[in-house]
């Protein structure tokens, strides 16, 4: 279980997104160790030391050492990033062919080492790659999470930022469902500043009558498609979110995330990962806030459910 220590953090998977997550781990002193494990050893080498390299301007001296699959043993959290790059215009679920054989390979070599943290998915498609390597490793449910709609949620309270003029932050809700197309906004439990955000919309017309609630959702959707277009894919984004969830868990701080978890009974929904507010502490995914959605919203989720669902069925012959 996890030691509640800040001790240790393996990212498996030296690329470009977990090169990110670990620069974000040790620039935020997250932890004292951060292990690096890649086929690609060469790969990681460099990028440990040039982590390494940077450790008198930190607050904090963090360990950041290449591993092996052995240092998962006494690990409190073990996040795998590794994948292979998709085609050109694929999208996260069409990623999965890619991934499969990967991660299951990676599952086995982390639950052969004794590792009993938590375990925390970042390859896409996320929701399907963390019920995956939930059936594999046979790890209780509350250690076993995806990134989920957390990086959408945090798009969604960016661009809602950016259309008001107002700090994010001040911005309350959450993206639910699949991290992908049928991912969507309860915009009746969305709120600025406190006020349900339609209302705040309706009230400030004169200022905001542009600002549509699709537009809005389409934008959040669509944004990680636009960084990848413009830069060949994301990787702050997502290395920030995973540093967070990671503070989160090993600081034991008991924050609402909305996390790719297991749902079994919850909204009506079993045996499925999705992106819902979940309460995080030091044991990794708890109790699921079971939002008052609205009988359309209750529809998309259930609609994003089954979707994930198909991808995931006959995943486990692999």
């Amino acid at each position: 279980m996890v030691t509640m220590n800040r001790n240790k953090v393996v990212v498996v998977g030296a690329g470009t997104v977990g090169s990110t997550v670990a620069f974000g781990l040790v620039s935020h002193g997250l932890c004292n160790e951060v292990v690096l494990i890649d086929p690609n050893r060469t790969r990681a080498m460099g990028e440990s030391h040039d982590l390494d390299d940077g450790s008198e301007f930190f607050d904090r001296h963090v360990n950041v050492h290449v591993g092996d699959y052995a240092d998962c043993a006494n690990a409190d959290i073990v996040v795998v990033t590794a994948g292979r790059r998709p085609p050109q215009g694929s999208n996260r679920l069409q990623e999965l062919g890619f991934t499969v054989g990967i991660v299951g390979q990676i599952v086995d070599d982390v639950m052969a080492s004794g590792f009993d943290g938590v375990l925390m998915m970042v390859s896409n498609p996320v929701d399907v790659m963390a019920w995956y390597a939930w059936k594999r490793s046979r790890l209780p449910r509350s250690q076993v999470l995806g990134t989920g709609t957390a990086l959408d949620t945090s798009r969604l309270k960016t661009i809602i930022g950016e259309e008001t003029g107002l700090d994010p932050r001040n911005v309350g809700g959450f993206v639910m469902g699949e991290h992908g197309d049928s991912q969507f906004v309860p915009w009746s439990t969305v709120s600025i500043g406190g006020k349900p955000f339609a209302r705040f919309l309706s009230d400030n017309q004169d200022r905001f009558s542009s600002v549509s609630l699709d537009d809005l959702e389409r934008k959040t959707r669509d944004r990680g498609n636009a960084i990848k277009d413009a830069k060949g894919g994301t990787n702050y984004g997502i290395a920030s979110t995973v540093a967070g969830i990671v503070q989160t868990i090993l600081w034991d701080e008991r924050r609402i995330v909305p996390v790719s978890t297991l749902l079994d009974g919850e909204y009506g929904e079993h045996d499925v990962f999705l992106g819902v507010p979940t309460e995080l502490r030091a044991n990794g995914a708890n109790e699921i806030v079971e939002l008052d959605l609205t009988a359309q919203e209750r529809e998309r989720l259930h609609h994003s459910a089954q979707i994930v669902r198909t991808y995931c069925s006959g995943l486990l012959t692999h």
